[in-house]
């Protein structure tokens, strides 16, 4: 169904989002650290009780608010975030990315409204969980993908993701708690001494539940929508018989060495010839050079020569 309507509309997606997000933070960033003296912040934040008396830009304005408060990790935080909304386009491709980003901002901004109407409380969202989804987006896509945190310790982003995912079942559960801790007088007396009053505390609370649980379903839904979830027996097949032919090509490899046609040695994965690349997926950018291990090949479903590794040969969209 989302090809269909990728055939249909996907002229009209915004290419290189990523961009045009990060360029919106820095402008909450600016507005943010400006707003003592000029409240411009003030003005772009979703309230829906505000909304509802006709400021109606906020329903837009809020994706300009800033993830996270500014700290020396900021720049560390800007290149991640680039370079996983840059990933996530080329392999979705402009138009599921977009889908991806702006569906998880209606559902938040939408369940912010409806959650106000319900209860009469207004709660402000956070861009930090849509940026979230993205990450754990990314995760499942690429999971062996290292990345150096802290500019030093290397990572496979899956573990990142897990424990991402461990924090935030935590944060669930401690808000749940918290919820049914708050009548009590004595929790409350607490919570006085740092000026924060029951009322305001259950609304901060619910306000991360509730940004928390959309942005894991927003990121659930994309994903059972766009992966096939049934194959057909020739798809069933090809697949195997491709799995079945790199394994027996790899214990060819682990067993012989020679030479090949590039000139190289054989050692257990693609051609490494003589620090040639030869090899190169279309997707990742991952060569035969930095990733001895993987084992390429061309779609023929796709329109002139696209390679790719054996991680995003099934899962790619297909060149016309």
């Amino acid at each position: 169904m989302l090809n269909k309507i990728e055939r249909k509309i996907g002229k009209y997606a915004i290419k290189n989002l990523i961009y045009y997000l990060l360029g919106g933070y820095v402008i909450g960033y600016i507005l943010y650290f400006t707003n003592s003296r000029l409240g411009l912040y003030n003005y772009i934040v979703l309230d829906p009780a505000l909304v509802m008396k006709g400021q109606v830009w906020r329903l837009f304005t809020w994706i300009l608010t800033i993830p996270q408060g500014l700290s020396i990790f900021i720049i560390f935080m800007f290149l991640l975030y680039f370079f996983i909304g840059r990933s996530l386009e080329q392999h979705l491709g402009a138009f599921k990315y977009n889908l991806y980003i702006f569906s998880g901002w209606f559902f938040m901004t939408l369940g912010a409204m409806i959650f106000y109407w319900i209860t009469g409380m207004s709660m402000n969202v956070s861009t930090y969980y849509i940026n979230l989804a993205s990450f754990l987006a990314f995760a499942v896509l690429f999971p062996n993908v290292r990345i150096y945190f802290f500019g030093v310790l290397p990572i496979k982003i899956k573990w990142l993701a897990i424990i991402d995912l461990i924090y935030l079942g935590v944060q669930i559960i401690s808000g749940i708690i918290s919820l049914f801790a708050l009548p009590n007088q004595e929790v409350q007396s607490i919570i006085s001494q740092f000026g924060i009053e029951a009322g305001a505390a259950k609304i901060m609370i619910v306000t991360e539940l509730f940004s928390i649980v959309i942005s894991l379903l927003n990121f659930l839904i994309f994903f059972l929508a766009t992966r096939k979830l049934k194959l057909s027996p020739k798809e069933i097949h090809r697949r195997n018989d491709f799995r079945r032919k790199v394994n027996q090509g790899m214990q060819e490899n682990r067993t012989q060495t020679g030479r090949n046609p590039y000139g190289g040695t054989t050692s257990g994965g693609p051609y490494v010839a003589g620090g040639v690349i030869v090899h190169r997926c279309s997707i990742c950018g991952r060569t035969n050079l930095t990733n001895p291990e993987l084992t390429f090949r061309y779609c023929s479903k796709c329109a002139g020569n696209h390679e790719y590794c054996q991680d995003h040969l099934f899962t790619h969209v297909h060149v016309q």
